[in-house]
């Protein structure tokens, strides 16, 4: 073939190859699909629809499973820390001592005769306290609520009785007259009495610090908070005023209770810090299921009391069964409920809270619930601490199984559930999200009818306009196809069957030079890419390294807090200026030694001047404990460049400077383009390394403020301005 025979072959599109054009093939298609359209569409869309479906409603338990889980936790965290708060405060300390002494002092003073005070009592608990159950169902005993001791008597008669004119309905001050018609009975809220005005140096103490607990108390939503003396336990305070204020809970009538452990676990270990109970029955709150956090009050080593808070276990029912749709008086759509490690519950499911008999006699029919187990329900009124969980919730829960199941319901429903962890580590309970296979596949009907009744019509409309449709979506390709198709491949082309249509060969053959011509271009451009910024990682840090592959290279950083150092090796010199190859090893070990240190604490080499080592933390990576690490690394620098001198025979030792403050970070030079942070802590921190004696490490009075109390220092004077030394041991607690 001539040149000229060439060139016009490359100019004139290939010949036309036998064959049905796309649009026709397009259009045939889609007609004979509309036949069949209708069936596959629907039964693909139904069964779709109801994997769907079970889908969104498994991620809505999971959601409902988490979300409940969270609440739990942030309400117990809240709590702990409220309590935490409270016993850290000076006044705590302070407040024990006082209520303590002024007890002793009550004791020793008082005047009054039990018995008649007692039998005051006692007529006043009656309804309250005495018409309440122990675990076998009898009446509590008049010594389990009532305290012996006369000045607990005498406390709780002043702040939680008072005398009524029951023909007036107002209080009597004073002795009733002759004739006067008067009763005695609680106080309907004994925390908002201030002084009882007796007269009693309790009282004066207690009109000093109560107002400050009681509002504690009602911004945190508690039944109670007790200041509670180590010595024997004895409650010296209550905001509450109820039957255990001033008992002990060693010997009073509620030693043994969850209070009683609660507070003994705290004496017995203070350094355990807060100690959080189960959820538990408790005497002196009748009705409720309480919590109790006990977290011990110091002075220094000293464990000179206790605070311990008890809330309402019921405050879980109504943050988990919020807005649960019920279908019907005996059947929950869905529900969410607590479960503890011991496999009862931990919070009233809503089946339970609407309609407490018929969830009792679905759970007993189904045989998830005993007898027994049932008259202790309607004993307390609640499920808490009673009713059993579903045997594989509760060990799905052990398990760690977080999986949306399929199962029974604690009234034998069938329900998809799932069971998960609350995340708070001094409690082992777990969270169900659960809802009923009915109400998760009933919605679905209606939209089956929908899908038929749409696809029906889709299916009509591709019939009637797939011609028209498929000549239009095709004109483009046949102006593509032939305007590709005029250039010849000189190379292997993609081999097609010869029936296949004329568009198709002029399309496969243009874009197969194409494909492969832009393929070998994205490989080169990649390997390229990679290999610098390869290149760049290994001399920059890594945020330095993307932003210049970006061609960011004129962006600066300002970082307004970060610690620097700088490390002057003493004794390097002679190796830095010898040419020995022992010299340099010495010298390249050093700074080996240093980056790999820098790396484990998360410091960055900025760069080596001489005999100084700079390096920064907090600049690039956003630590928290910036300045800790800084210092760590610096003591650790310390022990290895001493190491090496050592191995290497050589008088080495280092003095360190550190300073922590706003920084630049970014790449200076100009055309030699150079990383580097700079900036005032820069130059105070290589101002305080120069100015160290050798061993020791300088820091500023900005990087003192950021470390834990416990690190040893020494303050001193430098050019007017205070800096600090660290001890060798400093660092050596802080990991």
């Amino acid at each position: 073939m001539t040149e000229s025979q060439a060139e016009t072959s490359r100019a004139r599109p290939h010949a036309r190859r036998g064959g049905v054009s796309i649009a026709t093939r397009l259009a045939a298609a889609v007609l004979v699909v509309s036949l069949v359209a209708l069936v596959v569409a629907t039964m693909v869309g139904v069964r779709s629809g109801f994997e769907l479906g079970r889908d969104i409603y498994a991620a809505r338990l999971t959601s409902d499973r988490e979300s409940g889980a969270f609440d739990v936790a942030a309400e117990l965290q809240s709590t702990r820390a409220a309590t935490q708060s409270v016993a850290v405060s000076p006044a705590a300390a302070d407040a024990v001592a006082r209520f303590s002494d002024a007890f002793d002092t009550l004791s020793d003073t008082v005047d009054l005769t039990g018995a008649s005070a007692g039998a005051d009592l006692v007529a006043a608990y009656e309804d309250t306290y005495l018409a309440s159950t122990g675990p076998d169902g009898a009446p509590l005993p008049i010594g389990d609520i009532v305290a012996a001791d006369p000045a607990a008597i005498y406390l709780q008669s002043r702040y939680s009785l008072e005398t009524v004119d029951v023909d007036t309905g107002r209080v009597v001050t004073g002795t009733p007259t002759d004739g006067q018609n008067v009763e005695t009975r609680i106080v309907a809220d004994p925390g908002r009495l201030d002084d009882a005005g007796d007269g009693s140096e309790w009282s004066t103490v207690h009109a000093l610090y109560h107002p400050t607990y009681r509002r504690a108390v009602e911004q945190l939503g508690l039944l109670d908070l007790y200041l509670v003396e180590p010595i024997d336990a004895r409650v010296v305070y209550s905001v509450e005023k109820g039957p255990d204020v001033g008992t002990s809970l060693v010997t009073g009538p509620y030693g043994g209770t969850v209070l009683a452990n609660t507070v003994k676990q705290v004496i017995d270990d203070p350094a355990g810090g807060t100690v959080v109970s189960d959820l538990a029955f408790y005497p002196a709150a009748p009705g409720h299921t309480v919590g109790i956090m006990a977290t011990p009050i110091m002075r220094g080593a000293e464990l000179t009391g206790v605070v311990a808070s008890m809330y309402d276990g019921a405050l879980f029912d109504e943050m988990l069964t919020a807005d649960r749709a019920a279908a019907d008086d005996t059947e929950q759509l869905s529900d969410v409920y607590l479960i503890s490690a011991d496999g009862t519950l931990r919070s009233n499911p809503k089946g339970f809270l609407d309609n407490p008999q018929a969830f009792l006699d679905a759970s007993e029919a189904s045989g998830l619930l005993s007898s027994a187990e049932r008259d202790e329900i309607d004993r307390t009124d609640t499920t808490v601490l009673t009713q059993p969980a579903v045997g594989a919730t509760a060990q799905a829960g052990e398990a760690g199984d977080e999986s949306v199941r399929r199962g029974v319901s604690m009234t034998g429903m069938d329900v998809f559930t799932t069971v998960g962890p609350v995340p708070f580590d001094s409690v082992d309970w777990y969270v169900a999200s659960e809802a009923t296979t009915d109400a998760a596949e009933a919605t679905f009907g209606s939209f089956r009818d929908i899908l038929i009744v749409g696809a029906s019509l889709f299916v009509i409309a591709i019939a009637f306009f797939a011609v028209g449709w498929a000549n239009r979506i095709m004109r483009p390709v046949r102006t593509i196809s032939e305007r590709l198709g005029a250039v010849d491949q000189f190379e292997q082309s993609l081999t097609i069957p010869e029936q296949s249509p004329v568009e198709m060969h002029h399309l496969v053959a243009s874009f197969d030079s194409m494909s492969a011509t832009l393929d070998a271009q994205r490989r080169a451009l990649a390997l390229a890419r990679e290999d610098r910024l390869g290149m760049l990682r290994r001399m920059l840090p890594a945020a330095i390294a993307e932003r210049l592959a970006a061609d960011e290279v004129d962006a600066l950083e300002q970082v307004p807090q970060a610690t620097v150092v700088v490390i002057v090796i003493r004794g390097l010199g002679q190796s830095l200026t010898g040419r020995r190859t022992a010299d340099r090893d010495v010298v390249d070990r050093l700074h080996a030694e240093l980056d790999v240190l820098a790396e484990q604490h998360g410091l960055d080499r900025i760069k080596i001047v001489g005999d100084a080592y700079f390096a920064a933390c907090g600049h690039d990576r956003p630590f928290i404990d910036h300045a800790p690490r800084v210092v760590t690394f610096a003591t650790d620098a310390r022990d290895a460049i001493r190491s090496l001198g050592s191995a290497a025979h050589r008088d080495l030792d280092v003095a360190v400077g550190i300073d922590t403050g706003p920084v630049n970070v970014g790449m200076t030079g100009g055309m030699k383009l150079v990383y580097d942070v700079w900036g005032e802590a820069v130059g105070i921190a290589d101002h305080l390394a120069r100015s160290a004696p050798p061993g020791v490490v300088l820091i500023s009075d900005a990087t003192h403020a950021l470390l834990p109390d416990e690190v040893p220092s020494t303050s001193t004077e430098l050019a007017g301005a205070t800096v600090w030394t660290v001890a060798e041991s400093a660092m050596g607690g802080m990991g």
